[in-house]
């Protein structure tokens, strides 16, 4: 028997906890946020394409019942600075939790199976296509919002005194606890050695510290602090165009309801 027969098979990672968003994660907000959609936006939009795509093909001659609504908790900066709630980093480590939204998704995405026949699905393409374009609005994917999120982000992660205080503060925190310097909470979820599974318990170990050196610092008040500045700043020098972003938003809400409601 070869050698290669004989190893041990390499070792999986295992599926993500389901754990829902957290007191620390639904209380991060920041001014953007109102012109972005929010996860139940998301839910709505999704069920209104799905519905629309069902009675498409229904008219193409295939049936395909749609999907339930699924009660969702929003949370849009969860991972924006990184993992920031303790019992995330004791279960997950860095890596993104399941939701209980998700779980259910995926559950009534098995249960209804999916198109039988090549023929059955382009026609489901060619319905989600329409459906897609009918329920969501162009204007509402702003370019200039995100460009200056991106941009404001950027700015207060390299440029802002007291973010890189706080950084600095963090990194300091890590070492006392004896765990790699990085050079800012990214780095640290984007460490290499977390692709692998082997690593499960360092990674565990480095997440909890993460997370409490977050705390001990104060790094997601005064990170989050600085970008609700500048976003704020830039609400006012765009009005007009943010103005125009919330007006889209609120017509392709109303069409997703209107569509949903009438399921």
């Amino acid at each position: 028997m070869s050698a290669a027969a004989c190893a041990a098979p390499a070792p999986q990672a295992p599926a993500p906890p389901v754990i829902d968003p957290s007191v620390e994660a639904r209380a991060l907000r920041l001014p953007f946020d109102a012109y972005k959609r929010t996860e139940a936006d998301i839910e709505r939009a999704e069920r209104a394409v799905d519905v629309l795509t069902s009675v498409c093909l229904k008219q193409k001659g295939y049936d395909r019942t749609p999907l339930p609504a699924i009660p969702v908790v929003e949370a849009p900066n969860r991972r924006r600075y990184g993992v920031i709630e303790p019992v995330v980093a004791e279960q997950a480590g860095y890596q993104a939790p399941y939701t209980t939204a998700e779980k259910e998704r995926e559950r009534a995405d098995r249960a209804r199976g999916g198109p039988r026949t090549r023929t059955e699905q382009s026609a489901a393409n060619d319905c989600i296509q329409r459906s897609t374009a009918r329920v969501y609005v162009t204007a509402a994917d702003s370019p200039l919002l995100t460009r200056l999120e991106r941009e404001i982000f950027e700015q207060t992660r390299t440029k802002d005194a007291r973010v890189r205080s706080a950084f600095e503060a963090w990194r300091s925190c890590l070492r006392a606890r004896g765990q790699k310097d990085y050079p800012d909470p990214l780095a640290a979820a984007a460490d290499e050695r977390w692709q692998d599974p082997s690593t499960s318990q360092t990674e565990t170990a480095a997440a909890v510290a993460d997370v409490a050196c977050k705390e001990q610092t104060n790094l997601v008040t005064i990170w989050s602090g600085a970008e609700r500045e500048l976003q704020t700043t830039a609400l006012k020098e765009h009005t007009t165009e943010f103005t125009a972003i919330r007006q889209a938003l609120e017509r392709e809400r109303t069409e997703a309801a209107l569509i949903v409601q009438d399921a």
